[in-house]
């Protein structure tokens, strides 16, 4: 018998996408704490040094904008909220500029990833 995957829930999506983001951050050398809190409206904390960023993933960000703009009144004050998703556009921009986080790609943030991982392999030759 051959068995199919079954679709994965919405939950599994984003699970893997905050995955995903997690990496890249680390890759950067952030210390990275995955939120365990429910009533937190991001999926971690990214900090190094004096940079501290609250993040939520969202693969869609057109399904959490109402959510955004609670977030945005629960960061700390010392925090930055970025926003990762797979695709924005000019009114997604918009959206972040008004509100005044972050807003950008995984596929931009893994390039940048990439990108130091090259050159910190090109320093220890």
């Amino acid at each position: 018998m051959i068995r199919m995957n079954a679709p994965k829930s919405r939950k599994q999506l984003v699970q893997e996408f905050v995955n995903s983001c997690t990496l890249v951050f680390k890759s950067f050398e952030y210390d990275v704490v995955i939120s365990k809190n429910k009533s937190n409206l991001w999926h971690y904390t990214a900090a190094k040094q004096d940079k501290r960023y609250v993040v939520y993933c969202a693969p869609e960000i057109k399904k959490v904008k109402g959510l955004l703009k609670v977030a945005i009144n629960k960061i700390p004050k010392d925090h930055r909220l970025v926003v990762i998703c797979n695709q924005i556009d000019e009114s997604d921009e918009e959206f972040a500029e008004g509100f005044d986080f972050t807003l950008v790609t995984l596929g931009k943030i893994k390039k940048y990833g990439e990108a130091l991982l090259e050159a910190k392999i090109r320093e220890s030759d």
